[in-house]
């Protein structure tokens, strides 16, 4: 599998990006729960990696 990396403005950009279109069409209390999850998510997949490396 290819991987494109990003820096981290770019990353910012496309993050920042996402959640101006998302604010325009979703409630507050709504957007919340997609944030939140996504920030899950991206925990998960943080500590899958130490572990995996861990165990490398």
């Amino acid at each position: 599998m290819i991987m494109e990396t990003f820096t981290q403005e770019q990353l910012n950009k496309v993050l920042w990006s996402a959640a101006d279109s998302s604010r325009t069409t979703l409630s507050a209390d709504v957007y919340k729960d997609y944030v939140l999850a996504m920030l899950f998510y991206k925990y998960l997949s943080d500590r899958s990696k130490e572990q995996h490396e861990k165990y490398k």
